[in-house]
């Protein structure tokens, strides 16, 4: 600061600093800066550590500010701290800042180009340099993937203008620390050979191929390859202004990672392991099938996972499907994804899958396929060829997939549940209302969705106790019209199962909705619906497979048993006196509770 440094203190109080600075000017949870700072476990009095280290970094961050005219404070908000200071004081927002202008404007803007170029210049060694754990190496290695992004769309600029002999300084520099990058590898190349250093070019490929094949065990992408073919046959290489021939790369087009994801982590770890470790004898990954039922955070998961696997396929992570849509539609999504023009030229699903899996050929992208609707969808769109995987999510579990890993999510535990809310509203309002945020925990039934809008209405409503939320969804009729915010909504959730169901099945629903009870047998469905043992068995198998009820076993029970969770219940309930009429309660509650408490059981 002022062209001197300070110091900051122990390792875990620069720890705090750090994680305030990535997020400078915006609030940051307690929880949050808990779990970064004590990523080992926080001590029991980690509140009053946490409010020490910030009470002596407002003291330096003061001292500091002053010295060079720059106000720095630690401001205190609802839940959290955050740094506030000018954003072009933290060098990795003027970086962002930079590279947002750029992207702004036209491809051959010439100041595209030099703004790309000053973002570069602001990496000056190893973003949050000794600095331990998990958080800062995740932190470290998109900071990393960005940078990549932004040094080939600057070379590509300046390669369009002529400016060969930079270029591949630059990227030569970068590679050293980077020698796995492909992306950078290409390009340098190609400055190299605009510039007629054909051996150079060749001699770059030669160990480039070597380094994947010892420490990835693949082959270069089919770009590199094809560059090395042109080499080959080169007669004489001389520059030539504003050719790259760059390949398109799709990149990253995922979603953003949500911060304050609770859970999974041994179906994280599973995930990773499978897509990320040594592929098969053939050199392909199995594709990989999250299912569970709606709402329950499966397309959450699948884009968290792109994210943590962006490095094992550098070509660029692809999002396609809508609940619906259909082979074909997603088919054109991820052509277009793959940057394959004039897609409606495609006349047939059959060349649109050749287009496809040729668009793959050679690359090391990543497809996630969001709400697909069956086995055959996912298995048209597993890459044919090494070196790219599928990640799915479905309602279905889709186990006629040959070779693929599954991933079955469930609702949260109550702890899980808890902890979400709290990193979603911040832990002094949770602890300043413990009753109130157990009620609410406990009307979310464990569904990451409800939580997610419950922490949204209450952030909507600063100045509202927990109480009061609580209070309206204490009231069953009108629980699902409170569960809605924004484009979020649990009852169009549980309707999307419902609506797959015959007419048949939707019956059952519907009276197990007007039941209310916890759990149902097949013997008890069967008087339910006056219908054959095996036909209830079917229509329960059918609501199993929509996701609207659970198949448990346990003590107590003869066989198998169906559980609703509430909020489906609800749901039900609500399709039971729309359809049936609020009168078919006294008829059908007979004939289910009486039968079943003779048998001694629900069965």
């Amino acid at each position: 600061m002022a062209g001197r440094q300070i110091d900051l203190g122990p390792p875990k109080q620069r720890r705090v600093l750090a994680a305030l600075a990535v997020n400078a000017n915006q609030c940051v949870p307690v929880e949050m800066l808990v779990d970064r700072v004590w990523e080992d476990g926080p001590p029991g009095d980690a509140r009053g550590v946490l409010y020490s280290y910030l009470t002596r970094l407002r003291r330096l961050l003061a001292v500091a500010g002053a010295a060079a005219s720059v106000p720095i404070t630690v401001g205190r908000r609802s839940g959290g701290y955050l740094l506030e200071l000018p954003a072009q004081h933290v060098d990795f927002h003027r970086f962002l800042d930079q590279v947002g202008r750029a992207r702004a404007m036209e491809t051959a803007d010439p100041e595209r180009a030099r703004l790309l170029g000053m973002a570069i210049e602001l990496w000056r060694g190893e973003p949050l340099a000794g600095m331990p754990g998990d958080w800062a190496a995740r932190f470290r290695q998109g900071l990393h993937r960005q940078l990549v992004s932004v040094l080939v769309e600057w070379a590509d600029g300046e390669l369009r203008q002529g400016r060969t002999a930079q270029v591949a300084d630059r990227l030569s520099r970068a590679l050293e620390r980077e020698p796995l990058s492909e992306p950078i590898v290409l390009h340098l190349m190609h400055a190299l050979r605009l510039t007629g250093r054909r051996a150079e070019a060749l001699d770059q490929f030669a160990r480039t191929r070597m380094l994947l094949s010892e420490e990835l065990g693949v082959e270069p992408s089919a770009e590199l390859r094809d560059l090395h073919r042109e080499l080959l046959h080169d007669e004489e290489c001389t520059p030539v202004p504003g050719r790259t021939a760059t390949p398109f790369r799709p990149g990253c087009q995922l979603p953003a990672d949500l911060p304050d994801h609770t859970g999974r982590k041994a179906e994280t770890a599973a995930a990773l392991a499978a897509l990320s470790g040594p592929p098969k004898p053939d050199g392909c990954r199995p594709p990989l099938v999250i299912s569970g039922p709606g709402g329950v955070g499966k397309t959450v998961l699948a884009i968290r996972l792109g994210h943590l696997l962006a490095d094992s396929y550098p070509d660029g992570q692809i999002l396609v499907g809508t609940p619906g849509a259909g082979l074909d539609a997603v088919l054109n999504q991820a052509l277009r994804a793959l940057g394959v023009g004039d897609v409606d030229r495609l006349r047939t699903t059959a060349e649109k899958l050749g287009q496809y899996r040729s668009a793959l050929s050679g690359r090391r992208v990543l497809v996630v396929l969001d709400s697909a609707i069956g086995a055959e969808e996912v298995r048209s769109l597993i890459p044919g060829s090494p070196g790219s995987a599928l990640i799915a999510s479905s309602r279905a579990r889709l186990t006629t997939i040959p070779g693929a890993v599954h991933l079955e999510l469930g609702v949260l535990s109550p702890e899980q549940s808890m902890t979400l809310l709290r990193r979603l509203v911040g832990s002094d309002r949770l602890a300043a209302e413990p009753r109130a945020a157990a009620d609410l925990v406990r009307v979310c039934a464990g569904l990451p969705l409800a939580l997610r809008i419950v922490g949204a209405r209450l952030n909507a409503r600063p100045h509202r106790p927990l109480a009061w939320f609580a209070e309206r969804l204490r009231h069953e009729q009108r629980r699902l019209d409170e569960l809605t915010v924004g484009g979020l909504a649990v009852r169009l959730n549980v309707e999307t199962g419902y609506r797959t169901l015959g007419p048949a099945a939707q019956r059952l629903f519907r009276l197990l909705g007007l039941q209310g009870l916890p759990r149902i047998g097949c013997r008890p469905a069967a008087v339910l619906l006056r219908r054959p043992l095996d036909e209830a068995e079917e229509l329960l198998e059918q609501l199993a497979d929509a996701r609207l009820v659970e198949a448990v076993t346990g003590p107590g029970y003869q066989g198998v048993s169906y559980r609703m969770n509430d909020l489906v219940r609800l749901y039900a309930y609500e399709c039971a006196t729309q359809e049936e009429g609020v009168g078919a309660l006294p008829q059908a509650l007979p004939r289910v509770v009486i039968p079943d408490q003779l048998a001694g059981g629900l069965r």
